[in-house]
């Protein structure tokens, strides 16, 4: 049994456990009573004395069983909602206040009253014992179970926010795929290499023997492969991200001022607008946003506008392109698979492969008024 199983069943079995320290009690007064010793109104007094002494005990004893009791509800790392049979909060632990937004006072309230800004609590409460939930509200992901419990107590619920989590796991997930990736490509970007080498040695042989027209083309098909195989090399290039404090402004106008000297910006605006902070590595985070805008400018037509927004733990890009539907997101974020003929597949896995090296998440979302929302969040 877990340990998070068995404080909520200790949980439940102290109610019990309180019942027959007072009835033992109890039982054990009136047997003192019953008993004929010495003159009657003495025993009466001293019965009475003595009932008055062991309430005062009980009492000391409950109030001390209720203290461990709330004490160990609090320690529970997770969100832990009791609704008795009438529908009101009988319990609500620390952990699950903080999750919920609400004070220790909504104890005795109604819940269908308190939870009402959160119905995804109330599907909770009315699943079927022992049922198991992921959902989606609030911005956030939840992780619910219903704790089978006897139908007198009412209903049990155990949740938790997980967004953190399940994106902290994709991460992982990621990083892990990456390095795969990454070892599979390093050996190929190095056959292509030195291949690579020996086409260019020709390419000169031939400018060198008079045929100017057809080395030029060598030399320039060459070298756009080259492009091709330094990307690959970042690709398979392990990753040690130096983590400091950035001004996100700073490192977006940076990689804004690159890509503006290239081709693909010419007729774009780039208009920058926020401020912000971020835990991220300089290096990583202004080639990442190369290519994003680099992705924005080719997508957005001539004359009009990319827009980067920033904030703290953020920077989104806003291009003025067709959009992307899910399908074509899915796509692009895998290596080597273009949404360009003249593509290498790398330029958007590369950014998410740079931000999840970060600790943060590259997300493509397409724009209800048009075009594409990137953004970098951390």
């Amino acid at each position: 049994m877990s340990p998070s199983r068995l404080l909520i069943w200790l949980f439940l079995a102290m109610p019990l456990v309180i019942l027959g320290w007072g009835v033992s009690v109890t039982i054990l007064r009136w047997a003192r009573m019953r008993r004929p010793k010495g003159d009657p109104e003495g025993v009466l007094l001293g019965a009475v004395s003595r009932s008055l002494h062991e309430r005062g005990e009980l009492a000391a004893s409950l109030g001390q069983l209720r203290t461990v009791h709330e004490r160990l509800l609090d320690a529970l790392p997770f969100g832990l909602l009791w609704v008795d049979q009438q529908g009101k909060v009988a319990t609500l632990n620390r952990a699950g206040q903080g999750l919920l937004g609400v004070t220790a006072g909504v104890g005795g309230l109604s819940a269908d009253f308190v939870f009402e800004p959160h119905p995804w609590l109330k599907e909770g409460l009315q699943a079927q014992p022992g049922t198991r939930i992921r959902m989606e509200a609030d911005g956030q992901v939840w992780r619910m179970h219903r704790i089978e419990a006897p139908d007198m107590v009412g209903a049990l619920l155990q949740f938790e926010e997980v967004s953190e989590v399940e994106a902290e796991a994709r991460r992982q997930q990621l990083q892990a795929r990456f390095a795969e990736l990454g070892e599979m490509t390093a050996g190929v970007a190095h056959q292509l290499k030195n291949g690579l080498a020996v086409i260019r040695g020709h390419g000169e042989l031939l400018a060198r023997s008079g045929h100017t027209e057809a080395a030029a083309a060598v030399l320039e098909e060459a070298e756009a492969l080259g492009q091709v195989v330094h990307r690959f090399m970042l690709w398979a290039k392990p990753l040690e991200p130096r983590l400091q404090e950035l001004d996100l402004r700073e490192v977006a106008e940076a990689a804004a001022q690159e890509v503006q000297r290239r081709p693909l910006a010419q007729g774009r605006r780039l208009v920058m607008e926020g401020q912000g902070a971020a835990l991220g590595d300089p290096i990583l985070l202004q080639q990442a946003l190369i290519n994003l805008l680099e992705n924005a400018c080719q997508a957005t037509p001539s004359g009009g506008e990319v827009r980067v927004r920033i904030a703290p733990d953020l920077v989104e890009i806003l291009d003025q392109g067709p959009g992307m539907g899910e399908e074509t997101v899915v796509q692009m974020l895998r290596p080597f698979e273009s949404g360009r003929p003249d593509g290498t597949g790398l330029g958007l896995p590369l950014a998410l492969k740079w931000a999840s090296a970060m600790g943060a998440d590259l997300q493509l979302v397409r724009r209800t008024e048009g075009g594409t929302l990137a953004a970098i969040r951390w």
